[in-house]
């Protein structure tokens, strides 16, 4: 039965070809393991079945790898399910029990007729058939089965040529964005391991015994990295915090000798780069002075002054230029553009008149791309919910297919051997608790913590509650708990991935981040506990940042984007009507009191706003001390705050009154994530926050797969 077609609700399910298919829709290609997940779903409907049960059946005694594949083909089939049932749920999460299907499903047979007439006809359709070959002729059998020798044989001679998957790196730590040498032999990657500096290695995938070469050494932060079509050099970011430089470095493989290119903007974290095939021309993302956004810039390899040149639009864009990739024949370049955290697409530019054409739609946070060297095709990854994967797209055709490789990002072809590198990493974020009026020294604990993602913890004193977000419905919705991670509830069901959850002072509401649906841009939504009921903040504007609440919760307030300037606005609930709080950059802010703002810019330090007078801000905190714009509580008078550090990452307190900075805890490199909210419990004097599990990352190899051919 694991094998025969069946249908849930409005979708078609193929075992023998691994496919779904929606009516009115084209297949979708799953993962073999996906697919056999829900074919033991359905077959023991309705009954609960354990996870244990599904590893044991599907993955067979691994179960460590069962536990987060069994996680990850969950989630792939929600999402590739989502409209089979309308917009109800068609697998349910059982706590602490197992998962269920909610839908029965149907059985058929292959050509999609019920299931019981088709075998009685195919029976008596095999009993002709071995009628009729009863009555053959006796040389006419020993010719056929002289025929099925022959092409037995003939098969059996020539070579099929299989999709192959290769493991390059398994170092201890995170091997990150890979970049073959054109002929595929040597992949240079950034490596980060516990504590200790970041810097470029090259690994011999011809010699896989021998331990990989060190490129560079010092304690920047190397990033992205592109080889030249000769082979000769390596193109990649440095960036050092304790010299505030951030620079693009040309470096000579063989001699190591090192150029100067440009600078690369210090507030970024992730600075792509590509080379033309001819060698001529660098892509970096950069940013210069004047500049609204970040973007791309070009420089002449040629020319002796390297002057980088603007490609990307910079006056009334609506989005900024990110990542970016030529095409083999020269004649185009794949970016990808964001027009805010929640929309991110892949777009074609033709470089002869800079006419550009949206090739995807849908994503929403692009995590690596890269031509297939016939120009044909692009490789593109996405992170959805925080899962990452990866998908192919035909230019002919305009069609997109999924690789399912869970994991996949940052994808790189070797240009003369055809080999795909890619970075394979998986992340678990969790909610995190440090309690401070320990007379000995503690260390963070979990508080809500499993194989899905808790992030954005925010918690309210009134009805001592936390809201955050999680994504184990598929997507990052709403979710609430008490402090102790018990009494769980999902209160939104968007199926829309949600960002930054902020109580009102009353308790009483949520507003957080979400992307519109029907326009471009993102909108403030506001939960209510009282009716249960979901509202949109009447916002005139369409990019909104991580909201806040006025004192007496009849505003909100979020910083807002705009072509000529970035501050915090407050925006009335009942009406939309915008008030600019600050005229200097502002980013993200609280109210301290009913007259107060507490607040970061778009450059360090914390300040305060009296808003009842025009007087400049106050500097609270300075940048060399306070270097964190969302990671912050303030509570009382104190404010508890993250800080980054070379080799590790501290919690500190500081209090105004005695204006004295505490050191808290001190914590490992990526064991924080230090974009995402920190929240303060004054009842039990403890802190709140975004952990991670340091993330294994490692480089792999795809050869002959069909989906590039």
């Amino acid at each position: 039965m694991l094998n025969t077609p069946f249908k849930i609700g409005t979708c078609q399910v193929t075992p023998s070809e691994f496919t779904l298919q929606l009516e009115g829709e084209s297949k979708q290609s799953l993962q073999p393991k996906f697919i056999e997940v829900l074919c033991y779903l359905a077959k023991h409907h309705p009954r609960v079945i354990p996870r244990s049960e599904l590893i044991d059946n599907i993955w067979g005694s691994d179960s460590f790898v069962g536990d987060k594949s069994l996680t990850n083909a969950i989630w792939h089939l929600r999402k590739n399910l989502t409209l089979a049932n309308g917009n109800d749920e068609v697998i349910e999460t059982i706590r602490k029990a197992g998962y269920r299907l909610l839908v029965k499903p149907q059985w058929q047979s292959a050509t999609g007729e019920n299931s019981a007439i088709d075998i009685k006809e195919n029976t008596n359709q095999q009993n002709l058939e071995k009628q009729r070959v009863k009555t053959l002729p006796k040389k006419f059998i020993i010719l056929i089965l002289l025929l099925l020798v022959t092409s037995t044989i003939y098969y059996q001679q020539v070579p099929v040529q299989q999709e192959k998957i290769s493991q390059i790196t398994q170092h201890p730590g995170s091997e990150l964005f890979p970049a073959p040498s054109p002929d595929g032999r040597f992949v240079a990657y950034s490596q980060i391991s516990m504590n200790k500096p970041n810097n470029i290695f090259i690994k011999d995938t011809l010699q896989p015994q021998l331990p990989p070469q060190q490129l560079t050494f010092d304690h920047a932060l190397e990033g992205h990295s592109v080889w030249s079509n000769d082979g000769k050099y390596l193109y990649f970011s440095r960036k050092n915090k304790i010299k505030n430089t951030c620079h693009y470095v040309q470096i000579h493989v063989q001699s190591r000798q090192e150029k100067y290119l440009a600078d690369c903007p210090m507030s970024g974290r992730y600075y792509y780069l590509d080379i033309s095939i001819n060698d001529k021309v660098l892509a970096i993302n950069g940013f210069h002075q004047g500049d609204n956004e970040a973007g791309i810039y070009l420089i002449d390899l040629t020319s002796p002054e390297l002057e980088p040149k603007r490609f990307s639009c910079n006056k009334k864009c609506n989005y900024k230029d990110r990542d970016m990739a030529f095409s083999p024949d020269g004649k185009f370049i794949a970016v990808t553009r964001r027009i805010n955290r929640f929309d991110e697409n892949v777009h074609l530019v033709n470089l002869a008149d800079n006419s550009s054409e949206q090739l995807t739609f849908g994503e929403e946070d692009i995590v690596g791309l890269s031509w297939h060297p016939d120009s044909k095709k692009i490789v593109y990854a996405t992170r959805r919910a925080g899962v990452r994967n990866g998908f192919v797209f035909d230019i002919n055709n305009k069609t997109t297919k999924a690789l399912n490789l869970a994991g996949f990002s940052y994808p790189n072809f070797a240009k003369k051997s055809k080999q795909l590198y890619f970075q394979q990493r998986e992340e678990n974020y969790y909610l995190a608790s440090l309690q401070l009026n320990s007379t000995i020294a503690q260390s963070p604990s979990p508080v809500v913590q499993s194989t899905f993602n808790h992030t954005d913890p925010d918690y309210n004193s009134t009805n001592k509650r936390v809201a955050y977000v999680s994504n184990e419905s598929g997507f990052n919705e709403l979710w609430s708990t008490n402090v102790d991670g018990s009494e769980r509830q999902q209160l939104t069901h968007l199926k829309k991935n949600i960002r930054y959850p902020k109580w009102s002072h009353n308790g009483n509401k949520i507003a957080f981040l979400a992307k519109n649906t029907d326009k471009p841009g993102d909108s403030i939504y506001i939960y209510s506990l009282t009716n249960k009921k979901l509202t949109v903040l009447p916002s005139p504007f369409s990019q909104h940042n991580r909201p806040s609440w006025s004192w007496d919760d009849d505003k909100v307030i979020s910083a807002i984007y705009g072509d000529q300037f970035t501050d915090l606005f407050s925006i009335t609930i009942a009406e939309g009507t915008a008030t600019r709080l600050t005229f200097d950059g502002g980013r993200y802010g609280v109210m301290a009191s009913p007259t107060s703002l507490v607040y970061t810019k778009s450059k360090r330090g914390l300040w305060q706003k009296e808003l009842t007078n025009s007087q400049a801000s106050k500097n609270l905190i300075n940048g060399s001390d306070f270097t964190t714009r969302y990671s912050w509580s303030y509570q009382n008078n104190n404010v508890y705050f993250h800080k980054s550090y070379e080799d590790h990452h501290q919690i500190v307190a500081y209090n105004f009154d005695k204006q004295l900075v505490t050191p808290l805890v001190r914590l490992p490199l990526n064991s924080f994530s230090d974009n995402d909210a920190l929240t303060y419990i004054s009842e039990h004097q403890q802190l709140l926050y975004t952990g991670v599990n340091y993330p294994q990352a490692n480089i792999k190899m795809i050869a002959n797969s069909p989906l590039f051919k």
